[in-house]
């Protein structure tokens, strides 16, 4: 019971850790799911691992397409994993830290269904726990090296690609950490004072952006999802604060609300269009995104694009 009083420590600190985002693009899921499969096909081909070809011995497959068949479950695995729960709200809410949690049941998934499919093709195999234990260690020891490897990979090349954006453009969209000098030279204060500092509940800078890369706001529950361009790619920051804070910020660059949930920058608003659902906006580089407009806002966009 005296270990009670640190849970709200446990909360705070879950809380203030960056959102895992590096699986947030489709095309890293794929990649993802792709890279893990191949590697472990051909790591269960060619290294025959814990002799796994004696346990197959008189069966009525051969090792390659037994093999392939529990990389395909691997596969469905991760699919449903990435895919069909992506958008639930606890998995869109992970820290960097509390992802761990997810990969182990990624990794209980996949066992779960190469047991199952495991049993049904073989005659040698019962559905039992020790079964589902034995597959699990094997899987634990094979899967984590390849999706560690993605995973590096995918953060190597979201760093390389905002290096180049800085190179490029000056003006960079990137975390301000506490360890940031105090003197800099008046260039760098010249690019400070054009950016927004984005601060959470807390009060806390934790992104700067230059208002012209900054294109929506949307509201989640306590949090709002920033999207703003980096390079040529568009990138998303999950931060604790209310809307409302946010729309007071923003104003003055450009900002409006088009919903109770969203808050775009007009300028780069690219389409107002109606249809049977009502009115809507496309963002610059956000258009598989439509922004809905609500009764409340409607009066202040069609003012803007159709000219009344």
């Amino acid at each position: 019971m005296k270990s009670l009083p640190t849970l709200p420590l446990i909360a705070k600190f879950a809380t203030e850790q960056p959102r895992f985002s590096l699986l947030d693009p489709v095309r890293n899921r794929i990649e993802l799911i792709a890279f893990c499969s191949i590697f472990c096909f051909l790591f269960m081909y060619i290294f025959l691992p814990f002799n796994i070809n004696m346990w197959y011995e008189g069966q009525h497959l051969s090792l390659a397409p037994l093999f392939g068949i529990f990389t395909v479950c691997g596969m469905t695995a991760l699919g449903i994993s990435q895919f069909l729960l992506f958008k639930w709200k606890l998995r869109r809410k992970l820290t960097n830290a509390t992802y761990l949690f997810w990969f182990l049941g990624e990794i209980a998934l996949v066992t779960a269904i190469v047991t199952a499919v495991d049993v049904l093709i073989t005659d040698t195999f019962f559905l039992t726990w020790g079964e589902f234990a034995n597959t699990l260690r094997y899987t634990a020891l094979i899967l984590p090296l390849p999706y560690l490897i993605s995973l590096l990979w995918f953060f190597s090349r979201e760093k390389c690609a905002q290096l180049k954006s800085l190179e490029k453009e000056g003006s960079p969209a990137a975390v301000i950490t506490p360890s940031a000098p105090v003197a800099e030279s008046t260039s760098a204060r010249s690019t400070a004072d054009t950016c927004l500092q984005i601060r959470d509940e807390h009060d806390k800078v934790v992104l700067s952006v230059h208002p012209a890369r900054l294109l929506m706001i949307k509201a989640e529950d306590n949090y709002v999802h920033l999207f703003y361009r980096s390079g040529q790619t568009i990138s998303k920051e999950l931060v604790r604060t209310s809307l409302k804070k946010m729309e007071t910020q923003l104003a003055a660059v450009g900002f409006i609300r088009a919903h109770r949930s969203y808050l775009v920058n007009m300028s780069r608003v690219v389409l107002f269009k109606k249809n049977t659902k009502g009115h809507y906006l496309h963002i610059e580089g956000l258009e598989e995104m439509p922004v809905p407009v609500s009764v409340t806002y409607l009066p202040l966009f069609q003012s803007a694009f159709n000219g009344s």
